[in-house]
């Protein structure tokens, strides 16, 4: 048995609060607002290639190493942010779930629909369960029901943007309108919010249909005065039965006093007279129409509610309940269905109270919009390859995507180097460069051509350290025999300091000569406090004490190595970069 839930209203809130926390101002001038940065990283081979390891919950799976991995984070802003709700096609012949206050399973049903106009519609009633074959259109603020028998109630249209960077095969963007910004689309959202009725009664349901009742559906008024109606054989003959509509109630359908409905008290058959228990405000003419059905009585903590029925002449059961006035602040309610209990019993029906607000007033908390598609595109190339500025370069390959939480920062929002500081909407640029970026000078050229280039993968470390770890001055170091220190002194060195490339280029600058090319590096590494390279180093490649280049410049990532947090991320299938390709990422967080 349970006692205790986390409420879907829990994890909306959350959702909320997430999106709500990436563009939050509260005055201060270094922290207002959560910096979120789309991460991509790991261009080395998974354990068995072409297969992703398994995501492992471990501080140093999830935080160290997916920086020590990283190559380059986009910021993602609140224009990249929706809450998504699971996509529900409209499909002729389709039988949809409806919306009841009472269904505990209601947010894993199709209760609404998204049309291919990209319209989404609440079903508030489905015909008992009958397939939708008429698909809803329209922008009415108020529900409407279509010749199938659905009940619709419209709620909001997707919008071009929305549906290039939130729509997937699976989900759709949710979203409540606070501001108007123009659009058509949000205009109609607010119209539809403001139209919301709090604690209206859209719809009542028969559960029971009952037997052996009584109707006039299509009554014609010969005469009328405050409290009688005379009916007319015009239309559908009333009964010659006196009392027959004792307790049944008469609705004013069209015509004159259109709108009005009273209980029945009194009947006579040879008349064709009825007497009302309340005067008509306004009285009924020879063009009015009325319908006598039995009587649907409201009792709740609301005001306002009227409803009449409908009843089957082929099988004498209440075929459904119509909503006259929806009424207000509801938040229980019963009907029961009543007429002279001679001529039919049995009948009952469930009344269905709008969520808070009314339908219409928060589509994220009424379709569960407890989900947040984050969708980052990144480009071919980012950022400034001449200088490193915010660079992710294209011709690359990552294997992971994550996101990171506020890291802190050693650039402004225009990536000009700054003291460090914590990540805020005023200081960060929209790209970061998270590895080490390396000029330098190649020692053996020909043809313009370096002869032993850095490729892709290589682990490199320095001459600086493979001289010390020769010389046994590596704290590590437990040999004496010079022999040994000498013969492990290439790996003894990667252990002292080492990076791992993951992208070169040629110097684009203009001001150096063809030997010159920035070398970027991640998985930079060091023993102790070693500095892992510094200016005028001499480069190695693991396993060969040929000196390949030397260092005519560092910069170091745009942002601390490990700080921030990560948040999420995903191990995928290789992807490789390309210049003419745009990388676009779409992730789902649950809340």
């Amino acid at each position: 048995m349970a006692y205790r839930y986390a409420a879907k209203e829990l994890s909306i809130m959350n959702a909320k609060a997430f999106i709500e926390s990436l563009s939050r101002t509260d005055g201060r001038d270094t922290k207002n607002s959560n910096i979120l940065y789309a991460v991509l990283g790991k261009n080395t081979e998974w354990s068995n290639e072409p297969i992703p390891d398994d995501i492992v919950e471990s501080v140093t799976a999830k935080h160290y190493e997916l920086w020590e991995n990283a190559i380059g984070g986009k910021k993602i802003t609140t224009s990249d942010v929706s809450h998504v709700i699971p996509r529900y096609n409209w499909t002729s012949g389709t039988t949809y779930s409806m919306y009841r206050n009472n269904d505990t399973s209601l947010y894993t049903k199709a209760f609404y629909v998204v049309t291919d106009e990209f319209n989404v519609y609440k079903c508030l009633y489905n015909n008992d369960s009958a397939p939708s074959t008429i698909k809803p259109t329209g922008f009415s603020v108020t529900p409407f029901t279509s010749s199938d028998g659905y009940t619709w109630k419209y709620m909001y249209t997707i919008n071009l943007t929305e549906q290039e960077k939130f729509v997937t095969t699976s989900f759709i963007p949710v979203k409540t309108i606070d501001t108007d910004d123009g659009s058509t689309e949000t205009a109609r959202q607010l119209d539809v919010q403001g139209a919301s009725v709090n604690g209206s009664i859209e719809v009542i349901e028969v559960d029971a249909p009952g037997q052996n009742y009584i109707a006039l559906d299509n009554g014609f008024v010969e005469s009328g005065d405050t409290r009688t109606l005379s009916l007319s054989l015009a239309g559908q003959a009333p009964s010659t039965i006196d009392n027959l509509y004792n307790g049944s109630s008469v609705y004013i359908i069209s015509g004159t006093g259109a709108g009005q409905l009273r209980r029945i008290i009194n009947y006579s058959g040879s008349t064709r007279t009825l007497t009302v228990n309340s005067a008509f405000t306004t009285i009924a003419n020879t063009d009015s129409r009325v319908v006598i059905s039995p009587t649907v009585t409201i009792r709740g903590d609301g005001i306002g509610a009227l409803a009449y029925s409908r009843v089957n002449t082929n099988t004498g059961g209440i075929s459904n309940v119509n909503i006259i006035d929806t009424g207000t602040y509801y938040t229980k309610a019963t009907a029961t269905i009543s007429s002279n209990t001679l001529y039919g019993t049995g009948a009952t029906a469930n009344v269905i109270l709008s969520p808070a607000g009314g339908h219409g007033s928060d589509a994220v908390r009424e379709l569960g919009g407890d989900k947040v598609l984050l969708n980052v595109q990144i480009q071919g190339t980012e950022g400034v390859s001449v200088n490193g500025k915010g660079y992710i370069p294209a011709n690359t390959d990552f294997r992971t995507i994550s996101i990171l939480k506020d890291p802190i920062l050693k650039v402004n929002s225009n990536n000009d180097v700054i003291p460090q500081a914590v990540a805020n909407n005023s200081n960060s640029p929209s790209t970061l460069r998270m590895g080490t970026r390396l000029l330098v000078s190649y020692n053996e050229m020909e043809n313009n051509i370096p002869q032993n280039p850095f490729v892709v993968g290589d682990e490199i470390t320095n001459e600086r350290m493979r001289f010390r770890a020769a010389l046994g001055r590596l704290e590590f170091i437990t040999e004496t025999n010079n022999t040994t220190l000498e013969n492990q002194a290439m790996n003894n060195a990667i252990f002292g300091a080492n990076g791992t490339v993951y992208f070169t280029k040629a110097d684009d600058s203009g001001a150096r000569d063809s030997s010159f090319y920035n070398v970027y590096l991640n998985r930079v590494d060091s023993y102790s406090n070693y500095v892992p390279f510094t200016n005028d180093d001499e480069l190695l490649k693991r396993g060969n004490e040929t000196i390949v280049a030397t260092v005519a410049d560092i910069q170091g990532p745009e942002a601390n190595t490990y700080s921030g947090e990560f948040i999420y991320s995903e191990n995928i299938r290789k992807v490789t970069k390309d210049v003419e390709q745009v990388e676009d990422i779409k992730i789902i967080l649950d809340f």
